[in-house]
């Protein structure tokens, strides 16, 4: 990582596809009858979970180049796996996947990594189990997760809080439940599940947070072209906005508004940047080009944009580091959650530079003041690839060298991050 250190930066780049809607794209082309292609699909140790359980339950996948084939006879033709199933480190996969097991009535039990095993899955549970599935966790809470088949009835269900996890395995569910499925929505959540299972051929209808789905209908196959990913995007869009001299251009990535809340983050802190809108259907795609900015405004975020960028909040708060006015993140206690307690990570890791924080339980304000870098300071990662991007992101930006205890988990969303921003060196 030392040669990324004193250099400026420039060009083009095409980050990996949205792990989210390579997710979905999986299952559900698993569920639908026929062939289906999955093109520029992220590979990554996530989405490979993924695959793999579609594989075990009776899906055949094979690669190709930047190419993904799924043939399958449809839903009715899975069946229950051979043995438990490992999720690694996904959330998606292990929530997911919980709602699409139930609704088949397929019999099975997983677990994950470490990590995963410390996340609660009784969220995803509790709406499931009003649909009559048979769903057991450990301590009530945690993985394993063993999942019984019983048939699902429809059920009208209103979301506690904006989780698109949470929506999309009762969805996934309600594909096979008896009667018409209702989730309602206070504030909204990423809507990839939505308009996929649209495409796949499912009766579904979404107006004003409140999505409708008719189950028993039969999917068929459809090709998906998955765009680039606006989590993964975030981090060399930062880079071009805190380091001087540098100009980046990334191509095809998600415009989706349901996940473009930290592109309107940007604009309130007049960062330099250009959005792209390109034509298509389905998902929203474009370019975006960012740019050093040396004057950043504050921002203060609650409500219902934090769903919308909540992937992104590591990032943010070393932006917000670089402002010269406080910036606060509020509503966000999903984060203690994630692959690790994401507030606590940051504060804990960014504070060892002079960065101030104001810690709360749902978020932080970040508080302008001096920041000083020191060479070789221990960082951890947590094995959180958003914390360790976010890291080397920093150090970048400072040229300052960091020893961060373990990189690997780059691999989860963004195998190729190292080289990319290789790639961008002015020099290179």
């Amino acid at each position: 990582m030392k040669q990324l250190l004193n250099r400026t930066f420039e060009g083009t780049l095409r980050v990996p596809g949205d792990k989210s809607i390579t997710h979905r794209s999986l299952m559900l082309a698993a569920l639908a009858e026929g062939r289906t292609e999955i093109h520029l699909p992220l590979k990554s140790e996530d989405t490979y979970r993924t695959m793999e359980i579609m594989r075990a339950i009776g899906a055949d996948i094979t690669e190709s180049g930047d190419i993904w084939i799924v043939e399958s006879r449809g839903h009715a033709h899975l069946h229950s796996p051979a043995g438990p199933l490992y999720t690694g480190n996904s959330g998606t996969t292990s929530r997911l996947i919980i709602g699409l097991l139930a609704g088949l009535g397929l019999e099975a039990e997983f677990s994950g990594d470490d990590s995963i095993n410390r996340r609660p899955m009784d969220r995803v549970q509790r709406p499931l189990l009003d649909m009559g599935a048979d769903i057991r966790l450990k301590d009530e809470k945690y993985p394993p997760v063993h999942i019984y088949p019983k048939p699902l009835k429809a059920i009208d269900y209103d979301m506690p809080i904006a989780s698109a996890q949470v929506k999309s395995a009762v969805l996934l569910a309600g594909l096979f439940a008896e009667g018409t499925t209702v989730v309602r929505e206070s504030s909204p959540s990423r809507d990839h599940s939505e308009i996929m299972m649209k495409q796949f051929g499912a009766e579904l209808s979404s107006k004003d947070g409140v999505i409708s789905l008719t189950g028993g209908k039969k999917l068929t196959s459809a090709d998906v072209t998955v765009p680039g990913d606006i989590s993964s995007a975030a981090f060399p869009l930062a880079l071009a906005i805190l380091k001087p001299g540098t100009s980046i251009t990334i191509e095809n990535v998600s415009l989706n508004p349901t996940r473009s809340g930290i592109l309107e983050v940007l604009e309130m802190m007049d960062a330099n940047i250009e959005i792209e809108t390109l034509p298509g259907d389905g998902e929203a795609i474009g370019n975006i080009t960012a740019s050093y900015t040396p004057e950043l405004r504050g921002f203060d975020i609650s409500g219902e944009i934090i769903p919308r960028l909540i992937d992104e909040i590591p990032i943010l708060a070393l932006l917000a580091a670089y402002s010269n006015e406080s910036c606060t993140v509020s509503d966000a206690g999903e984060l203690r959650f994630k692959e690790t307690d994401r507030i606590r990570a940051v504060v804990d890791e960014l504070s060892k530079f002079g960065i101030r924080f104001e810690e709360k339980e749902d978020g932080f304000t970040v508080l302008p003041g001096e920041i000083e870098p020191a060479a070789g300071t221990a960082v951890k990662g947590y094995h959180d690839h958003r914390i360790i991007m976010m890291l080397i992101i920093f150090s970048i930006v400072s040229d300052t060298p960091l020893n961060i205890d373990d990189t690997s988990a780059i691999d989860i969303s963004y195998p190729g991050f190292i080289n990319d921003l290789e790639s961008l060196r002015k020099d290179a």
